[in-house]
């Protein structure tokens, strides 16, 4: 296994740990599907919540945000390419 790989497992058991123990107000998306512009449903009653981003190798990657479809329960991360990876967004 990879450094990479290695460093993308700890990230998303990191991540799960958190949305285990933190139920209220952590919210994590897994894009399994290289894309452009995610998709994030998250129920987490923020209008901005504070979001982080991952390649799928565990790197920190920059994004930006469509706030002009950003709901109380919805967001869009757009990226300059397609992307997988993770989201971890908290209010």
């Amino acid at each position: 296994m990879t450094d990479f790989q290695q460093l993308a497992e700890a990230i998303n058991h990191n991540a799960d740990l958190l949305e285990k123990h933190l139920k209220e107000g952590v919210y994590v998306h897994q894009q399994t599907v290289p894309s452009k512009t995610w998709a994030i449903t998250h129920s987490l009653g923020s209008l901005r919540p504070l979001i982080e981003t991952f390649d799928s190798a565990g790197n920190q990657i920059g994004h930006s945000v469509n706030r002009s479809s950003q709901t109380f329960d919805y967001t869009e991360v757009v990226f300059a390419i397609p992307m997988t990876g993770t989201a971890i967004l908290r209010f």
